[in-house]
């Protein structure tokens, strides 16, 4: 049997995951991807924002509603060429007298690739489920709780701005093109139209699911030799105690409880 119980609530439960969350520092990430014809770097912030638990006996917590606020910098790499035909000019050829043939160098238009920066800001929500795991390391018994699986994420409704917002910085980069700059803004908004919503939740779900997957919850730190009493005279010394195990659990009797037990020796 357990020498030491401590049981807290649903509701004190939710204010301490509520703790623990706020807790998490901002989380960073960098990479490549694409969206139909954009070649895409990235980098990602996001912040864990709290959901509300529901215990689940015998070891899940249910957060839902979890809310991660998140920035991201685009750079939209667009290829010319998939509008715009590549073309020569062709070739003129006379005869010189004495000289013989003579030509004029072949000369083809390479299309560039025009860099689009966006900058965007939105939130995500996502339900998950959290097992709870106990761990000694260091001699300090840590309690967690760690993500099972990868849940769908649910994003706000400003997601899909990010299409405009894409949009706007591409007329922004090719307005400058001389003559063809506006008709390439209007083309580049039709193909954005064509990705449509689904496209741009296609490209955000990649990016933004690593910073939950894998994610562990701090609840619980102890150190392995814990002071039961201090010093209180110069004959009396401290009282410790060792922490031979840890175990975390949610029962279920009239309510459901978050659980930790403790075993002790001398």
């Amino acid at each position: 049997m357990p020498e030491i119980i401590a049981a807290v609530d649903e509701i004190t439960a939710n204010s301490l995951i509520d703790t623990a969350i706020g807790a998490i520092p901002p989380q960073s990430a960098s990479g490549s991807s694409s969206l139909g014809p954009f070649v895409i770097t990235y980098g990602a912030s996001a912040t864990l924002v709290n959901g509300n638990v529901d215990l689940q006996a015998p070891d899940i917590i249910g957060l839902r509603d979890v809310r991660m606020n998140f920035t991201l910098n685009f750079s939209f790499g667009f290829d010319l060429s998939t509008i715009l035909p590549d073309f020569c000019l062709p070739q003129v050829c006379v005869r010189i007298p004495c000289v013989g043939r003579v030509c004029t160098p072949r000369i083809c238009i390479d299309w560039p690739t025009i860099e689009i920066p966006v900058s965007f800001a939105d939130f995500v929500e996502a339900d998950g489920d959290f097992r709870l795991v106990t761990t000694l390391n260091g001699g300090v018994w840590k309690v967690e709780a760690e993500i099972v699986g990868l849940p769908s994420l649910r994003f706000g409704l400003a997601t899909g701005a990010l299409l405009l917002a894409i949009g706007a910085a591409a007329a922004l980069a090719l307005a400058p093109i001389p003559f063809i700059g506006p008709f390439l803004a209007i083309a580049v908004n039709a193909i954005l139209l064509a990705i449509g919503i689904a496209g741009v939740t296609g490209l955000l779900g990649p990016i933004l699911s690593p910073f939950i997957s894998g994610l562990r919850i701090p609840i619980h730190e102890l150190s392995q030799v814990f002071e039961v009493l201090p010093v209180e005279g110069p004959v009396d010394p401290r009282v410790t105690v060792k922490i031979d195990a840890i175990a975390a659990e949610v029962r279920t009797s009239d309510e459901d409880e978050l659980v930790l037990t403790a075993d002790i020796s001398a």
